[in-house]
């Protein structure tokens, strides 16, 4: 828990300096288990906020063997609509093409609708990696939705990658927890491979959405 800093334009409900609750699992074995583990402890920290109608989105985005097949299909689909696009996605499109797939602008929103899908496109061990998860997800009765399009923010993220969404704050705050997997990153960094999986929930957003509903 503590202050956060953003580099980047701030968009609707975020800030330049905020506070952040973080949960990781570092180091290991790559253990869908742990994935299972982060979205339960994000799940439970909502009801204990008493905070209602929220949504957990789940999906996959494979790995570095498969993620370029899907990356390389999404490229060929775009291409017949590049001159519609936004100018952050005219931007993306040739620098990173996966956040096509996060862009809200109203000219985007309809070529969203026919992208190829995420999970069919995943390898094997990909697959029943997600399978597992959602299997535990199951077994403990927390509910959840697949969405094809979530690809998160950040481009470290690998395999399992999930959001909570609240429903009718009429705030536009997002999401208000959210993460995945990470098994590239400390190798981007220069340290040896290691498997990771986590999530932050943004605090100033919790307080938003606890006073929309009267928590």
């Amino acid at each position: 828990f503590g202050p956060t800093f953003r580099h980047d334009r701030p968009q609707a409900g975020r800030y330049r300096q905020f506070s952040q609750v973080d949960f990781e699992i570092m180091g290991g074995q790559n253990d869908p288990i742990h994935d299972a583990q982060i979205m339960i402890l994000f799940d439970r920290l909502l009801k204990t906020l008493k905070i209602t109608n929220t949504t957990l989105k789940v999906n996959s985005i494979g790995c570095r063997i498969c993620r370029p097949f899907y990356k390389k299909q999404l490229q060929n689909y775009y291409k017949r609509y590049e001159k519609e696009l936004c100018a952050d996605c005219g931007r993306r499109f040739t620098t990173n093409i996966l956040r096509l797939l996060d862009c809200k602008h109203e000219d985007c929103e309809p070529l969203k609708s026919k992208v190829p899908n995420f999970l069919d496109k995943i390898c094997v061990a990909c697959s029943n990696h997600f399978k597992s998860v959602l299997e535990y997800l199951d077994e403990l009765k927390i509910s959840y939705g697949l969405d094809n399009q979530l690809v998160r923010g950040l481009d470290y993220y690998s395999r399992t990658v999930f959001e909570f969404l609240v429903e009718g704050t009429g705030s536009e705050v997002g999401s208000v927890a959210g993460g995945g997997r990470y098994d590239y990153l400390f190798e981007m960094l220069g340290a040896r491979p290691t498997p990771a999986v986590g999530a932050a929930a943004g605090v100033e957003r919790l307080i938003a959405v606890m006073k929309a509903q009267s928590v």
